[in-house]
Order: structure tokens, then C-alpha cells, then sequence
């Protein structure tokens, strides 16, 4: 990858690691829908994760799903609106609850759940290629970085820097 930005060449790079990792996640977004389309799919690469827990689990709310995929109601609720509006899934009430709402997919959307799992065992083995191409698992290497970083948090890690400097002579 040639550096393209001002943050790629800059001496601090390191600090600038979230705006190199929201580039990565555009990229395999861009990607992933690119990887959908051609599967015949045309819900957003972003929702993959959404229709896959319906058609999973059949029937489930919004809020579960929220749960489920640890993601703001507001941002989850978008998506679903956008599979409703795509046919993909549908909203009923729930049998036990009459207030509560389900959701479940459509014929439109049963018929792209199946090529979506298709797809989707074909990409684990792509990514699976990918991690050896670069000699790294993201996912693993992602994990351990967020479990790091909820024990030691990067102000306590800059307090500890900061500190050692103060310690050491100049």
C-alpha cells in the first residue's frame, strides 16, 4: 500500500490508528458488497450480519438483535428499515405480545438468506487466505487488542508513559 494521506507519513503514524482501521473497514465494506452483488444479494454488505440472526433465528425483534450484535438501537433500527424497504424482511406482530414486534425474512429474503450463507462460507476461507497472506489473524490480533485496551485503557497507558518520563532523567 503506497501512503496516501497525511497521517500515513506523518512521524506520530501510530496515534492516527483508528483512521487507518476505518480505511480497512471501508475497503472490505466496498469489497463485501462487491462480493454480495455477484452472489446475486443486493442488501448492503453493513446488514449481512442482521439477515443472517433473522434467518437463523427465524423470528426476533429489533432490540434483540441490537443485543445480539452489541450495536446501538438507533443504528440496527436504520437497517431494518432499509430490509423492509428492500422486501428482504418483514414485521409482524409477536403472537405472545401483541405490542412487541418481530422480524423475519420474506420469500425474497429466505431466498438471499441461502445464497448469503453460501457466500459467507466461501469469504471465512477468502479471510482465511488473507490472514496468511499478511501473516497476521485480524480477528484474533482485533480481540486481544480490545481485551488489552478495556484492562489498560490509553489514558492509563499515556499516564504510565508520561510518568516513566517524568521518572528518568534527562
Amino acid at each position: 500500500m503506497t501512503p496516501n494521506t497525511y497521517t500515513d507519513t506523518h512521524q506520530l503514524r501510530g496515534v492516527f490508528l483508528a483512521n487507518l482501521l476505518g480505511r480497512l473497514i471501508d475497503i472490505i465494506n466496498e469489497q463485501g458488497m462487491q462480493m454480495l452483488l455477484d452472489a446475486g444479494i443486493d442488501f448492503p454488505s453493513r446488514s449481512v450480519s442482521i439477515v443472517l440472526m433473522i434467518g437463523e433465528k427465524g423470528k426476533i425483534s429489533a432490540a434483540d438483535i441490537a443485543i445480539a450484535l452489541n450495536q446501538p438501537h438507533q443504528l440496527v433500527t436504520q437497517r431494518i428499515e432499509l430490509l423492509l424497504g428492500m422486501k428482504i424482511i418483514k414485521r409482524v406482530s409477536d403472537p405472545k405480545d401483541g405490542r412487541r414486534k418481530i422480524l423475519m425474512l420474506t420469500a425474497k429474503g429466505t431466498r438471499q438468506f441461502k445464497q448469503l450463507q453460501t457466500r459467507l462460507a466461501l469469504a471465512d476461507i477468502a479471510f482465511e487466505t488473507l490472514f496468511k497472506d499478511i501473516d497476521c489473524d485480524l480477528i484474533s490480533a482485533t480481540e486481544q487488542a480490545m481485551a488489552a485496551l478495556t484492562g489498560n485503557t490509553l489514558l492509563q497507558r499515556v499516564k504510565a508513559v508520561d510518568l516513566q518520563n517524568i521518572k528518568q532523567p534527562k
